[in-house]
């Protein structure tokens, strides 16, 4: 390729050789004195530097897409664009300086030959390069770029003590009203809040890179999406910091295979084989980045496959011991699909739910600062894990439409205040997380609100850091001790330090060691802060400019729990929202029975207070960087009543037989470990099972059940008076957790007509060979006078029914 600047260096040359003719014997002030020192530049050895002009050239490329970054690294960085032009190059050299160009032939990275990608490796770490891209034009005119710039990432020779990066999701246009958002975002927010827009390498020097958590674009399949949506918007940044992406459902939009995420997007190749585009990492110091792709293990704008689900864990699994034996002190996990949102429930996955679990784990084990990214939802969200340092961030929306958060019917069927967030917030705008690397590691978000016109001030709207630290602020109870009316349990404790306490989380259980259920009291109601929304007609904004929230926790006392009247309008269950990762809203959405659910998919116990039971109790605080306490001495109250023995006959089937018991299908009968393999009772020689197992084959298929009525007539003016809690319990098992047992309970009133229950009404197990307890509880509703128990279940492989019933008892407290 011929060009102006070899011309211009031809030049050059000439100029210097002619120089070098000049007769120096006369008319010289050189000092030829033997001994004298010679001018530096006449050193033999010395010779003036080269000076390489940048290229240069009449007209720019013409590009349909301008240049952008991907994957960086600490030695390499690609740069891609889409041009119609011909025989691509890309120059790369030090910043500012007069070195040799590094010149890559770009190659081409698109089934039509327009879009191109340059990958300049073998570069020094944390430097600032400057680059050009030279390319013919249809008549064979050289065209030049002006000087763009990259920073490569550090290695841990350069001693960075600090990194920046900018988080957004949803960037796909789906009104033309907001056209505007993430221009204004880019321009007034990155380009002034962030850098020089005057001076865009200051962009490459601030900024490590821009994560964008999916749906980059409306329609995946559409090409002019690709364009003009994302890159068209975002073209005055992106050629000076890198894009960092994952898919999200939009972008599998008619490209079912991501064929055009995949055109556009280059991230690093180190994901599962044949996998590599969708998930990946990247390293940045003590950082590590994992992006992820959330649709194929979502059910819900979705396309689940337990296949891709498996893979995509598995590897996640293995790059997290990678990272652990790197010793990484942040982990974040990037991908589109929310494990819980607050403002879009029906946007959640429990697919999405398992990657978090496990960056969690990553945390328990070592220490660390987890995190990960999420959007789908077009809102704001921030919070925390319950146990772990684990930072939840929604970083929507930079483009994409705002949650209704006035509307009465998305109020009523797509929002939920969860525990696990502190602030929601349904508006445009984006978010800078500041890592701080050594001994003193932190993480510290900064939410910055705008995007609209008139909406560009960009103010930080939330803050908070992750630091690891000990945190010595040891509760002690003041209330909440000895004999109590159900009515009125306060719990209540201090600390040497409250002004350092951003919440308290409190444990109350029946056991004096916290085993079994353990009920976490933790989120809304404990902690400083609770940004959410009022019931719609409350609710001032609007879809340009967002939403205001109302703050649930202005003047609450965190350090007094009012535990009867938390109970009133709250159902209290052990892991917090751990129920709501595992158990959805909407049917799309419960794709399968998550293996991370300590509860197998069904309904976890939910708190209540049983009278003439002893409850025992515990709390701990945490600062605002996310640091628990120990947790404090427990402490214990009681509550007057009464309990009576168990209502049910034969419930242990020792009778030998189904005494008391009527079949209602198939067959049910009373065995003993000789009839079932060597498998025995929980309790003494007998256990109730399905067909089978020498007792006889129904040839019906495959439901087998049996029940037992029980008159609760005598207790019915405490029924009526909300004072009589049912307990029933049975210890169940399988052979090898194909069959399914069930425990089931109805409510009958006094002419036999079904009452509804706020509670559930039905359990299940799959323990294999080992006998667990499960239990359906909580006060009773007026009218109620009789239940009826049944027990049984569906055979599902083999010919014998393992459904197995032990020690069913059924018990009654007022």
């Amino acid at each position: 390729m011929s060009s102006p600047y070899r011309i211009l260096l031809a030049a050059g040359a000439s100029a210097l050789l002619l120089a070098g003719c000049n007769d120096s014997s006369s008319g010289s002030d050189t000092d030829t004195t033997p001994g004298a020192e010679l001018p530096e530049t006449e050193l033999p050895g010395k010779p003036d530097p080269v000076v390489v002009p940048a290229p240069e050239a009449d007209q720019s490329p013409e590009f349909i897409v301008r240049p952008y970054l991907q994957a960086p690294g600490s030695d390499s960085m690609t740069v891609m664009f889409e041009t119609e032009n011909t025989e691509p190059q890309v120059w790369v050299r030090p910043f500012g300086s007069s070195e040799e160009f590094l010149k890559l032939d770009a190659e081409v990275h698109s089934e039509d030959g327009l879009v191109y990608r340059a990958v300049a490796s073998g570069l020094e770490s944390h430097r600032l390069y400057e680059y050009y891209v030279l390319t013919n034009d249809a008549e064979g005119i050289e065209r030049v770029t002006q000087a763009f710039a990259f920073k490569t990432w550090p290695d841990a020779s350069d001693n960075v003590e600090e990194a920046r990066f900018i988080a957004i999701s949803d960037t796909q246009l789906d009104r033309e009203i907001y056209e505007v958002v993430l221009n204004n975002v880019v321009t007034d927010g990155f380009m002034t809040e962030e850098c020089d827009g005057n001076q865009p390498q200051t962009c490459a020097e601030n900024i490590a890179a821009i994560t964008i958590s999916g749906d980059v674009v409306q329609t995946g399949g559409n090409r002019s999406h690709w364009r003009n949506q994302l890159f068209g918007r975002m073209a005055d940044i992106t050629p000076y910091v890198p894009l960092v992406t994952v898919p999200g459902n939009h972008d599998y939009y008619y490209n079912a295979e991501l064929e055009l995420y995949r055109t556009y997007m280059s991230p690093p190749e180190n994901g599962s084989v044949g996998y590599e585009d969708h998930w990946y990492f990247l390293d940045y110091l003590d950082l590590r980045l994992i992006g992820l792709d959330s649709y194929p293990i979502s059910g819900a704008h979705g396309s689940f496959n337990r296949e891709t689900l498996a893979v995509q864990r598995q590897w996640l699994r293995e790059t997290l011991v990678d990272a652990e034996i790197q010793q990484k002190a942040f982990v974040m996990g990037m991908f589109h699909h929310g494990c819980l949102s607050e403002m879009w429930n029906v946007g959640e996955s429990i697919g999405s739910c398992e990657m978090v679990s496990e960056l969690e784990k990553y945390s328990d084990q070592t220490g660390a600062v987890t995190g990960h990214f999420f959007g789908h939802t077009h809102a704001y969200s921030r919070g925390q894990s319950l146990n772990t340092p684990h930072l939840w961030l929604n970083a929507a929306s930079a483009s994409g439409y705002i949650e209704p958060l006035n509307n009465s019917g998305h109020q009523a069927n797509q929002i939920s205040d969860y525990d696990t967030f502190e602030v929601s917030r349904s508006e445009f705008g984006y978010s800078i997380l500041t890592y701080r690397f050594g001994p003193e590691a932190s993480v510290t978000l900064q939410r910055k609100k705008g995007g609209y016109d008139d909406d560009t001030g960009f103010e930080v709207v939330d803050e908070v850091t992750f630091a690891t630290k000990a945190n010595n602020n040891l509760p002690q109870a003041t209330a909440g001790m000895g004999e109590l009316l159900a009515t009125d349990i306060e719990l209540a404790i201090n600390v040497g330090a409250p002004e350092q306490v951003h919440e308290v989380q409190w444990q109350v259980s029946e056991n004096e060691n916290f085993e079994g259920p353990v009920f976490d009291i933790w989120g809304n109601e404990t902690r400083r802060r609770n940004l959410f929304y009022d019931e719609a007609a409350q609710v001032s904004g609007d879809e340009y400019l967002g939403y205001e929230t109302v703050d649930t926790q202005q003047g609450a006392d965190i350090f007094t729990l009012d535990l009867s009247e938390l109970l009133t309008f709250k159902t209290v269950r052990p892991g917090g929202d751990d129920h709501y990762r595992w158990n959805k809203r909407f049917s799309s959405q419960n794709t399968h029975v998550s293996s991370y659910d300590d509860y197998d998919g069904q309904s976890r116990p939910a708190l209540g207070l049983k009278p003439g039971t002893t409850y025992y109790w515990r709390a701990r605080v945490r600062d605002a960087q996310m640091n628990w306490s120990s947790w404090s001495d427990s402490y214990n109250f009681s509550l007057t009543g009464t309990r009576t023995e168990n209502l049910l006959i034969n419930g242990d089937a020792e009778a030998g037989d189904l005494s008391a018991w009527t079949v209602s299908n198939g067959l049910v009968s009373a065995i003993k470990a000789g009839n079932n393999g060597g498998f025995g009772a929980a309790e003494g020689d007998f256990y109730f099972t399905g067909r089978g197992f020498g007792q006889g084959m129904p040839s019906d298929c495959c439901l087998d059940s049996a029940f037992q009525r029980v008159d609760l007539s005598t207790y019915g003016d405490k029924i009526d008076a909300g004072q009589v809690y049912l307990d029933l319990s049975a210890q169940m098992a399988t052979w090898t957790a194909s069959d399914v047992p069930k425990l089931r309970i109805e409510l009958r009133d006094a002419g036999d007509q079904p009452i509804a229950w706020n509670q559930p009404q039905e359990r299940t197990s799959v323990s294999a060979k080992s006998w667990e307890t499960q239990s359906l509880e909580g006060f009773l509703p007026a009218n109620v006078r009789s239940v009826i128990v049944h027990i049984g279940g569906e055979r599902k492989a083999g010919s014998d029914n393992d459904v197995y019933f032990d020690n069913v008892s059924l018990s009654l407290l007022y």
